[in-house]
């Protein structure tokens, strides 16, 4: 696999979704998995709807690199691709790009609701949900004082399969996630917020029971010993595997409960 095109700003195809009445109350971004999965699948479809459509939120998706009509090259032929730099720079990308164009189309909108989300979605039986990683590395730039403290939605965090998404960097990915529930602790936070984290809402992760092999009580130990700022809800569903084959359903009526309590 080369490398010569994961460090390049490409192309992505890009879907932007207005609730269907009267303005919207903030901004979501879904990302979707690898090794096959587009924004078009359903899980991410459904996601999509319940937050346009119920919690009145303009929703970005968009296809990864070498899917769809999006430029670059997929994880199958550029290593900085597999190893998550490249999905991490453009979930980033895409982030400020989105908040960007919200606070020009809505400049007066103020205390806006921001939801970084991962959803899994991949066509291959065991398709990785990289994605998680992407979202759980982005951070919003305190320059967008618009937007109030973004929610973070985590579903099928990839625990086991992390080392080998991303190599020699999955520790750094781990710790992304758990400096937002604790506030500290990932050495790769962006230089424009001096050390400290940004303020964060909540935090939830999503796991299917059948996923949820070999470390996964261990990290949600971990992670949970680490919520300093008790933002953390942690959710394993029953029956449900690693590409949520008729439990899709499930995940809509997780946020859901989630966001309504």
């Amino acid at each position: 696999m080369g490398q010569n095109t994961s460090h390049e700003a490409v192309y992505l195809e890009t879907r932007v979704e207005d609730p269907p009445n009267g303005d919207p109350q903030g901004l979501a971004l879904l990302s979707h998995g690898r090794l096959g999965g587009s924004y078009d699948q359903p899980p991410i479809r459904l996601l999509a709807e319940y937050l346009r459509d119920k919690r009145r939120l303009r929703v970005v998706t968009w296809n990864n690199r070498g899917v769809g009509n999006s430029g670059g090259q997929s994880e199958w032929n550029d290593f900085g691709v597999w190893v998550g730099d490249a999905g991490i720079n453009d979930y980033n990308r895409m982030l400020r790009e989105s908040m960007t164009n919200f606070t020009r189309d809505f400049p007066l909108k103020k205390g806006a609701q921001l939801f970084i989300c991962r959803k899994l979605t991949a066509i291959q039986p065991k398709g990785y949900s990289a994605g998680a990683i992407y979202a759980g590395c982005a951070r919003p730039l305190p320059s967008f004082y618009q937007f109030a403290p973004a929610y973070y939605i985590f579903i099928s965090y990839p625990v086991d399969l992390n080392p080998l998404i991303g190599l020699f960097k999955s520790g750094s990915h781990f710790r992304s996630l758990e400096a937002l529930v604790q506030g500290h602790g990932w050495e790769n936070l962006p230089s424009e917020f001096h050390g400290a984290e940004p303020e964060v809402a909540a935090v939830i992760t999503i796991t299917g029971q059948l996923e949820a092999v070999l470390f996964y009580d261990m990290w949600t130990g971990i992670l949970g010993s680490k919520n300093a700022r008790k933002v953390l809800t942690q959710v394993r569903v029953e029956g449900a595997d690693h590409t949520w084959n008729g439990k899709t359903y499930c995940i809509v009526e997780e946020v859901d409960k989630w966001l309504s309590y």
